[in-house]
C-alpha cells in the first residue's frame, strides 16, 4: 500500500514535464546567427524543441525562444546565409572534427546535429 500512495505522488509530476529534446520529423527553422563559432537556428513550426529565452549577445541581446545550435557546422553548405529559412532534420549531437575559431559569442547551450538540410525558397 505504501508503494502505492508513493506511486500516486510521483505520477503526476511525471506526467506534466518539459521535455524538449529532437524529433526525428521534418522541422523548419530561420536562420538567427552564423559566425565562426557558432550557426544558431530558431524553430518555427515546432515550440518543444529548443531553448528559450536566449538572448543574442551580437545583436543588442535579442531574445530568442526555441533556439539552438547546430553542432556539426562544418557540414553546412557555406551557401546558407543569415535570415535564411531552412527545412531540416535533428539528431542528438555526436562528437563533432569541426574546427571553429576561439571566439565566444555566447551560443545557446542546447546542440543538435542537423542533416537532410535545404534551403526554403520564399513564396
Amino acid at each position: 500500500m505504501k508503494k502505492v500512495f508513493i506511486a500516486t505522488l510521483v505520477l503526476p509530476f511525471l506526467a506534466f514535464t518539459c521535455d524538449k529534446a529532437a524529433k526525428n520529423t521534418w522541422l523548419q527553422g530561420k536562420v538567427v546567427r552564423i559566425s565562426c563559432a557558432s550557426f544558431v537556428v530558431q524553430l518555427l513550426n515546432n515550440d518543444t524543441i529548443g531553448e528559450d529565452g536566449w538572448k543574442d549577445m551580437t545583436n543588442n541581446d535579442a531574445v530568442y525562444d526555441n533556439v539552438f545550435t547546430a553542432n556539426n557546422k562544418c557540414s553546412i553548405p557555406d551557401d546558407i546565409k543569415a535570415g535564411a529559412t531552412i527545412r531540416f532534420k535533428l539528431d542528438q549531437p555526436t562528437k563533432s572534427d569541426c574546427v571553429l575559431c576561439m571566439m565566444y559569442d555566447g551560443p545557446p547551450k542546447v546542440k543538435f546535429d542537423v542533416k537532410e538540410l535545404s534551403v526554403v525558397e520564399p513564396k
